[in-house]
């Protein structure tokens, strides 16, 4: 039985419970439809709060996109941008040797959500890595006047 089934099969039974009560029926009838009742009540709202919430409101999301400028092609979409950043940290790590010393900073753009990736090599000087990662904005909904 679903819930709204349980809550009419408890109605119904609360009501020949009443009539048993005024008619000169047996008062142990009308109290196991009572019980009866009651356990479809029980029923009814486990059922609802079983049933699956709502789905919440579509809205905008920040994903992190990895690029490298070697590419024409996103290397990776990422929820946070320390996940995209330790990926571009592995590219470049795995374009080394196992034994040298990379010593990796990020360079904020002041313009727009974008970091790129440099790197000093052992004790030369610091040089770009042509890989970044740049906060992306994926809209909920499409808004037709955006294009206009």
């Amino acid at each position: 039985m679903t819930g709204p089934e349980h809550v009419q099969e408890a109605e119904r039974l609360l009501s020949m419970a009443r009539l048993s009560d005024k008619s000169s029926a047996s008062s142990a009838a009308g109290a196991a439809r009572a019980a009866g009742a009651q356990a479809h009540a029980l029923l009814a709202l486990v059922a609802a709060q079983a049933a699956p919430a709502a789905p919440p409101a579509a809205q905008a999301v920040t994903v992190y996109r990895v690029s490298c400028e070697y590419s024409p092609f996103p290397l990776g979409l990422y929820a946070n941008p320390e996940a995209g950043r330790a990926h571009c940290e592995a590219l470049v790590s795995g374009e080394h040797l196992a034994d040298t010393a990379l010593f990796f900073d990020w360079i904020e753009d002041e313009d727009e959500p974008l970091w790129e990736l440099v790197v000093r090599v052992g004790d030369k000087a610091e040089k770009p890595t042509g890989y970044t990662v740049t906060a992306v904005v994926a809209e909920a909904d499409y808004d037709p006047e955006a294009d206009a």
